[in-house]
């Protein structure tokens, strides 16, 4: 089963509050690196598209930290948690144009709000449309693959970020379960 689906905070989609971000459901995720914060391969150079190979996996990716991500994030840990027999995997992205100085956010973010899904930290590249084809205005996009091809995808604006959208992306990794 594949679904397309790109949901903003209030839940509403039309032509003209609909971001395209991510790359298109049914195209391949590009394998790119990125410098992991937290998780047991902290500080090193990894590609988690290849490591999660054909895995069901969500992919967050996004540009600050967002009122409403820490939830989503703590939601999906509860899911990848639940279904990690299954083979489902996560991981958050931060673009930053400056990588280096971001680390100690991600780092404190992860540690208060005990975040325990891989968190990582790459520059503006990855957003390219050769790589994760992240549009501009997408403060956070959230990618659903499964045998690293586009299942659904997920963005919003900087702080559409809301319950509901949470509670979409939510719906989708359950879609994303059933297809796997």
């Amino acid at each position: 089963m594949i679904f397309g689906l790109m949901v903003l905070g209030g839940g509403g989609i039309t032509a003209e509050n609909t971001l395209d971000s991510g790359r298109a459901v049914g195209q391949p995720i590009p394998s790119f690196y990125v410098r992991a914060v937290t998780g047991p391969l902290r500080n090193k150079s990894v590609c988690y598209v290849c490591r999660n190979g054909n895995r069901p996996c969500v992919m967050v990716i996004f540009r600050d930290l967002e009122p409403g991500l820490t939830e989503l994030l703590k939601q999906i840990d509860k899911v990848v948690d639940r279904n990690r027999a299954v083979g489902l995997r996560s991981f958050g992205v931060l673009i930053s144009k400056q990588p280096a100085k971001a680390i100690s956010r991600l780092q404190t973010l992860a540690f208060d709000r005990k975040i325990t899904l891989p968190l990582t930290v790459t520059t503006d590249a990855v957003s390219t449309p050769s790589c994760q084809k992240i549009h501009p205005q997408a403060a956070v996009t959230v990618v659903l693959y499964h045998r690293q091809r586009v299942v659904g995808r997920f963005a919003f604006r900087s702080k559409e970020l809301k319950t509901t959208g949470t509670k979409n992306v939510l719906a989708g990794i359950r879609r994303l379960l059933g297809e796997s």
